[in-house]
């Protein structure tokens, strides 16, 4: 029997994974809004009501509003936890070199644990970087990060502690490293697919840019943590830098995973010089997700051009997402397989 196009079964069997898919997302949002309630019901009521506006598909415009009440709250939560180094950069003179070439062409990333242990997707990534920029790429890990800035012994004792997660080590190591040696830092999962040189890493500022007037981010894509370029003398590095210390010092929680992105804006609103030198980025890399989900399709040389000869160079992979099986199931190559053949024997 069947009825709307689809048998019975098939019908039954569409409810029972949406069932199951929805309550999935209540169990999940449960937790959260719990432990949202740390910082305050009303913050919690106001992710939630985000959550929900996301579920239900509904409208740019109702999302974006939901969002804006959320990231509004954050932004008041953290501007109070960081008072001490906001005033201290709202205050300070603009940097006299700030328009000056980047003398720093090193070229940074990370991986915790070293990368004689990361995975394959993260050195296919790194050695795209050593061989589009010709520049030396250091990895900074646990083991040798100390040779070039301290993390303080509350903010690794609270991480022992749970306190703190790795992801929040990581973004404290990324701007730690930008104060200390300014350079280029380019993230674990980020595949670069042409040649920049020198002049390029010298770029007295750069970040992934495609700015839209979606609020549903509080970056409305003006910038992104897994790309960034410029001087050490850049207020925005040692601003953010400061910003988590204190933050941590005072805190045992992280009120949103993408903490970096809130201080970044906090930055934008408060010191003229971060908000001349990011709106004077122009919109870049503006494909820099189209890859992401098309790692496991067949190569083709034609079709693969669209990644290595157009605009976008920069490309952010995941480990979350797609599939990346080198062949297909007929043995053919995948674009993931033909991105590993690239780095022939270095891996």
């Amino acid at each position: 029997m069947k009825f709307f196009g689809k048998s019975r079964e098939q019908k039954m069997g569409f409810n029972i994974r949406h069932i199951k898919k929805y309550w999935r997302w209540v169990k999940k949002t449960h937790v959260q809004y719990k432990e949202n309630t740390f910082f305050s019901k009303k913050y919690a009521r106001r992710c939630l009501a985000l959550d929900i506006a996301l579920l239900r598909n509904r409208p740019d415009e109702e999302i974006d509003r939901a969002a804006m009440k959320k990231h509004e709250w954050v932004l008041d939560y953290m501007e109070d936890k960081c008072s001490e180094t906001i005033t201290k950069y709202k205050n300070m003179p603009a940097p006299e070199n700030l328009h000056k070439l980047n003398k720093e062409t090193k070229v940074w990333s990370m991986w915790w644990q070293g990368e004689e242990h990361a995975d394959k997707l993260f050195r296919m990534c790194i050695d795209s970087a050593r061989r589009h920029t010709g520049q030396e790429v250091i990895t900074l890990s646990k083991d040798n990060y100390q040779n070039y800035f301290d993390i303080p012994e509350y903010i690794l004792q609270k991480n022992r502690e749970g306190k703190i997660a790795l992801q929040h080590i990581c973004d404290l190591m990324v701007v730690s490293i930008m104060a200390a040696e300014g350079g280029f830092f380019t993230g674990a999962t980020v595949w670069w697919s042409q040649d920049k040189g020198a002049d390029f890493l010298r770029t007295p500022f750069f970040v992934c840019k495609a700015e839209t007037k979606r609020k549903y981010l509080i970056s409305r894509s003006r910038w992104v943590g897994y790309v960034m370029g410029g001087n050490k003398e850049f207020p925005l590095f040692p601003f953010t830098r400061d910003c988590l210390l204190e933050y941590w010092r005072k805190c045992d929680m992280a009120v949103d995973y993408l903490m970096m992105d809130y201080i970044f804006e906090l930055a934008y609103r408060n010191i003229p010089c971060v908000k001349e030198m990011i709106d004077s980025v122009p919109d870049n890399n503006l494909l820099r997700n189209e890859l992401i989900n098309k790692l496991s399709e067949p190569y083709d040389e034609e079709a693969f051009k669209r990644y290595t000869e157009g605009d976008t160079f920069l490309y952010k992979l995941s480990w979350k997402f797609g599939n990346k099986a080198e062949k297909t199931a007929d043995g053919r190559i995948t674009n993931y397989g033909h991105m590993l053949g690239e780095c022939g024997d270095r891996l």
